[in-house]
Order: C-alpha cells, then sequence, then structure tokens
C-alpha cells in the first residue's frame, strides 16, 4: 500500500505547485516562470519611447518639369535649366512628394529639419507618431548650414525632444537615428558615435557646399532619414541627420546640436518674424553662465527708452528664467506689438529690474529699398493677380512688377510676373517683410532669392543668387 499513497502524495505537491505559479505575463519582460525581468527593455526602447512623438515625417509638394516621354523626370535646379534653354522642347508639369524627416524641438510646434526636404515646396504635410497630420509653414531657412524651421498650430501642445550637447560626445557611445528612410514611416536605427569634427561637399543648388564639423555615425541613415534627430542613449538630441556617402555601407553624417542652436537662433529672429521690436541685439553670456549678453541696444528702441545698456546680461523675462540666447528668441516669438515684458539684468554684478512695451518693427519703403537694391519694381501680391499668373498655390510672396536693364535682378533674368518667395533664409509673404529683409541688406552682398513663375510651359519654383547694389 506504501506505494499508492507516494503517488497520490506527489500527484498533490504537483498539483499545488501548478496552482501556485502565477499567470505569465511578458509586460515587464518576465518570464512565465516567475523568472527575473529580462533586458529587453533596454535603453535603446526606453529613449525610442521618449522621442519617437516628437518625430515628423515630412511630405512635401513642389513644382517639377519633364521631358514628355523621359522617365528621368527631375534633373536638378530648374532655375538654371530655364536659363541653359532647357525648355526648349515640349513639357509638361508634374507635382512631386518627396519624403524627409524632421523633429519637434518646441511645444507650440516648431520644428527643424534640413533645408534640402523643404526645398522649393509649395506645401508642408508632417505626420506624427501618432497618425495626426498638419500643414506646415516655412518660417525660416539656412541653406549653407541646410537647416529649416517649419511651424504647425495646435491648440494642444506637441511632445517635443530635449536637446543635448555636443561638447561631450564621445567616440564608442551608442546613437539612436530615427525618421522615415525611404518612405517607412517610425523607423529606428542604432550604431554608435564613429568621429566628430568631419568634413564633406555636396552640390548644393548653388554650388559646392562644404559641412565642416559633423557627427560620423555607422547608424543607418538612408533617403528620408534627412533631418531627423540623432539622440543618444539618454534621449536628448544631439545632431540633425543630414547626409550619406552612398558609395560606402556605415557612414553617416549629422550636424551637432551645438551647430544646430547657434544657427536657430538666427533663424528664430523674432523682428524678423513676427515685426516685434525690442532694439536689442542678443549673444550667448560667457561659458558657464545662463541667461543672455546684450550686445547691441538701437537708438530709440523700446530696450534703449526702458534703459537697457551693451553689456548687461538679461537673467529674468517675466518672472521666467532666461537660459540661453535661443530660449530667449522663442519666448519673444510669442509676443505682439504692444506687449509688456519684465526685465531682470545683471549689469557689473548688481541686478536691475526694468519694465517695457514692444513696439512695431519700423518699416522702410519696400518698393524704394527694391528699386535701390535689386532694380526690381515690386508690389503686393493680390489673389487675383496670383489667379491671373497661373499662381494660386503661391502662398504669399512679392510681385516684380518691372525691372532696370542694368541692375541686380536684370542680369539673372529676372523681369516682370516673377514672384518673389523668399530671400535668404525668410519666406516672404508681403511688403513688409521684404522691406525688413532688404534694410539688412549690404551693398555687394550675395543673397538667394526663392521665385515662382509661369511660362507656355507651365508654373515653376527656383531660387537664383544676385548680389545687391
Amino acid at each position: 500500500m506504501r506505494i499508492p499513497v507516494l503517488i497520490i502524495l506527489v500527484f498533490i505537491v504537483c498539483a499545488a505547485m501548478t496552482i501556485n505559479v502565477p499567470a505569465a505575463s511578458h509586460q515587464d519582460g518576465g518570464t512565465a516562470w516567475g523568472e527575473p525581468a529580462s533586458d529587453r527593455r533596454n535603453p535603446v526602447v526606453i529613449a525610442v519611447e521618449k522621442v519617437s512623438p516628437s518625430v515628423a515625417n515630412i511630405s512635401t509638394e513642389r513644382m517639377v518639369m519633364a521631358r514628355r516621354g523621359d522617365q528621368f523626370m527631375d534633373r536638378g535646379d530648374l532655375f538654371q535649366k530655364l536659363f541653359e534653354d532647357f525648355f526648349g522642347t515640349y513639357e509638361e508639369k508634374k507635382v512631386e512628394t518627396p519624403l524627409g524627416s524632421g523633429v519637434i524641438i518646441d511645444p507650440t510646434g516648431y520644428i527643424v529639419t534640413n533645408e534640402h526636404v523643404i526645398s522649393v515646396a509649395s506645401k508642408i504635410i508632417v505626420t506624427l507618431s501618432d497618425g495626426s497630420t498638419y500643414e506646415a509653414k516655412l518660417v525660416s531657412s539656412d541653406p549653407q548650414n541646410d537647416l529649416a524651421v517649419l511651424k504647425m498650430d495646435s491648440p494642444k501642445p506637441f511632445p517635443y525632444v530635449e536637446m543635448g550637447t555636443s561638447e561631450d560626445l564621445m567616440i564608442g557611445e551608442s546613437v539612436i537615428a530615427l525618421g522615415n528612410p525611404l518612405g517607412f514611416k517610425n523607423s529606428v536605427t542604432t550604431g554608435v558615435l564613429s568621429a566628430t569634427e568631419r568634413t564633406i561637399t555636396l552640390q548644393g543648388r548653388s554650388g559646392v557646399i562644404k559641412y565642416e564639423g559633423l557627427i560620423q555615425t555607422d547608424a543607418l541613415i538612408n533617403p528620408g532619414n534627412s533631418g531627423g534627430p540623432l539622440v543618444n542613449i539618454n534621449g536628448e538630441l544631439i545632431g540633425i541627420n543630414t547626409a550619406i556617402v552612398s558609395a560606402a555601407q556605415g557612414i553617416g553624417f549629422a550636424i551637432p546640436v551645438d551647430k544646430v542652436r547657434k544657427t536657430l537662433i538666427k533663424l528664430f529672429d523674432f523682428q524678423q518674424i513676427n515685426k516685434v521690436w525690442l532694439g536689442a541685439v542678443v549673444k550667448e553670456p560667457p561659458k558657464g553662465q545662463q541667461g543672455v549678453g546684450v550686445e547691441t541696444v538701437e537708438k530709440g528702441s523700446p530696450a534703449d527708452k526702458a534703459g537697457l545698456h551693451e553689456g548687461d546680461v538679461i537673467r529674468e523675462v517675466d518672472g521666467q528664467t532666461v537660459i540661453d540666447a535661443l530660449e530667449f528668441e522663442k519666448y519673444l516669438l510669442k509676443k505682439e506689438a504692444g506687449d509688456s515684458l519684465k526685465i531682470v539684468v545683471d549689469r557689473d554684478g548688481r541686478q536691475k529690474d526694468f519694465s517695457l512695451k514692444l513696439g512695431k518693427v519700423p518699416v522702410p519703403s519696400a518698393e524704394e529699398l527694391a528699386l535701390k537694391k535689386l532694380g526690381a519694381g515690386v508690389q503686393e501680391l493680390t489673389p487675383e493677380i496670383a489667379e491671373r499668373l497661373g499662381l494660386r498655390w503661391v502662398s504669399g510672396g512679392v510681385l516684380i512688377t518691372d525691372v532696370d536693364r542694368a541692375g541686380p535682378a536684370a542680369e539673372v533674368g529676372l523681369g516682370a510676373d516673377y514672384v518673389i518667395t523668399s530671400l535668404g533664409n525668410y519666406s516672404i509673404s508681403n511688403l513688409e517683410q521684404l522691406a525688413l529683409l532688404l534694410e539688412k541688406l549690404k551693398s555687394g552682398q550675395i543673397v538667394d532669392v526663392g521665385l515662382a513663375w509661369t511660362d507656355q510651359y507651365g508654373a515653376h519654383q527656383g531660387y537664383v543668387s544676385l548680389r545687391a547694389r
């Protein structure tokens, strides 16, 4: 009888063990037998979860031309071809939608991307990781540094990436590239930081452009990744993916975040974008200090009337600590002419408080400046004129009405009915914006001019570089 009793006892013990074993759960990476959680949810996964909501999939629409029956539809710089008599054969219009990436850097909806991603785009559509879509507007761009700023609007704040620094980058540290390579949305590649201070040269629309101080990584960066974020293992932005070497394997490049930050300070010029007049040019403070230094104060400006001096360091604005020049510029982008500011500055080690009211930027005559510096007569582009010219898809712009035959505009082939859509880093929607930009344009300075025009072959967009007189 002992053997059957033993069998029964073993059965009871096994049953009890089965009842006490918890159900399998993989939510925390654990096993079905209650073993310690695995390392599947590693730092890379955590960083991706943190950053991916701020990654933007960018689709653009732009006007391109093609030879009839030609399978190679886009052959480069349209404006250059126009003046090389490329349109000597029949042409047809086509709308193309290339894909690129970007990253949200501010909860109000500012996006950083590569300039070449949105170059000559007539419409920009942004899709986020949750599937929501927005039409974005080009705020400003810098072709030489291949960076652009877009803006999308929503009553709710957007998820955004935290900016790191490129001062403490370590060769061999893990990096993550996010974006939309080859149209595959929300893709992630990983690798290591291979090198810093790399220099490459690429063919740009205005000739060969040299990119210096780039980050090199072996994280795969394919077409469509351009403009997307390169982040460290903490999910901090350390670069903007910008180029690949097509003949090599595993070599990608990104613009380091510190260089991005310096470019953005220029691209977030609230005076140019919002026409808000403070009258103080700011700069980064000495290393290791927070705030912004006052570099110059414009005579008669709100800053001058309030008592700000060159050499002051602005520590607070409206009770908020000023971290750096970029945050200062972004804050003032939210302001309008007539708004009040309370500013706390450090002057020679002593705190001083100021109150001022922002003004509207004094606007010179756009017509006089355009004639003087560009050799072109200009006027507002009304919807009726845009319709007549077949350019109803153009958002904003200034119409060229006539040109001085000996002026810069005529020298590069411009004439009546061309529409100026951008000048230098900034898009143009009206005469006021054109005037503010022309006022800063120095004699002899070469500037990129964005254009839209129509001819017998259809509508076009392009750029030309001219020298101001």
